[in-house]
């Protein structure tokens, strides 16, 4: 059925698949689409994309996000525990979060927000819609074997994009239009055989594969291409990232034929 055909809860919805320091480009996706003219009612976002997409329901701009992720550095947020499930913790980063975030619930919110996670206690998906933020952000980050599970009412929660790197799902159901933007192109680099860098390289590649059925559900695709030689963790690279991406979607949008239609709302 056509967006026309079927109206729905909301109309516009933006989805923010995963991507490590390529959030940075999710920013600069955002800044072209609120110059396009397009807000969205409802965000979905997993990982890296559920940290940008909790400041921009919280009601912050594009670059108000931008000013505020640049104060992120990993090697002072991120400690190191070999005695756990994971390398890392990203305890210090949550405490950040907890303190630039203006919200500390779900239901504070100036626009509705969805967090995909993984439910690795049930082997399932996993969206949290209410409750607290925190928790559910920080499992939502916490990539396998890198970083350790979050614990919420009894079960362990990890990454969401092991099961929907691009949370399209979530939105398909609620909304007209959905927007996905997808920060987690095609693998680039060397390929390293030390333990951890063979099992984020397999995490990759499995976040990869399934955002196939999640594009198709998409009413506008932003793949950013042009980010795909960008690491993970290449905090370095934050402002160029986000430069490219801007370019990149305005250009997807200055060539999609719905963008008109999704901005000002003539069918």
């Amino acid at each position: 059925m056509t967006p026309k055909q079927q109206p729905r809860k909301y109309r516009v919805g933006i989805a923010l698949s995963g991507g490590g320091v390529r959030g940075f480009a999710h920013i600069g996706a955002l800044r072209a689409l609120e110059d396009v003219g397009i807000r969205p009612q409802v965000l979905a976002g997993v990982s890296a994309g559920s940290v940008v997409a909790s400041f921009y329901a919280a009601g912050l701009k594009a670059d108000d996000i931008y000013h505020v992720m640049s104060e992120v550095d990993l090697k002072s947020f991120i400690q190191v525990d070999l005695r756990k499930a994971g390398f890392l913790k990203l305890d210090r980063f949550a405490q950040f979060l907890e303190q630039k975030l203006p919200v500390a619930h779900f239901d504070e919110l100036q626009t509705p927000l969805l967090v995909g996670t993984t439910n690795i206690s049930r082997q399932e998906a996993a969206v949290f819609t209410s409750g607290e933020l925190l928790p559910c952000i920080k499992a939502s980050c916490s990539i396998p074997v890198v970083f350790q599970p979050v614990l919420i009412d009894g079960d362990y929660y990890a990454d969401g994009g092991i099961m929907h790197n691009l949370p399209a799902c979530y939105l398909r159901d609620l909304c007209d239009y959905v927007i996905g933007i997808n920060v987690s192109p095609s693998l680039m680099g060397e390929v390293k055989l030390d333990v951890r860098s063979l099992a984020y390289r397999t995490y990759k590649i499995m976040t990869m594969r399934n955002v196939a059925e999640d594009k198709r559900l998409c009413n506008v695709l932003i793949d950013l291409k042009a980010i795909q030689g960008y690491s993970t963790f290449a905090l370095g690279q934050r402002e160029r990232i986000a430069r490219t991406s801007y370019f990149e979607t305005m250009k997807i949008l200055k060539n999609h034929p719905l963008i008109k239609t999704i901005a000002h709302g003539k069918e």
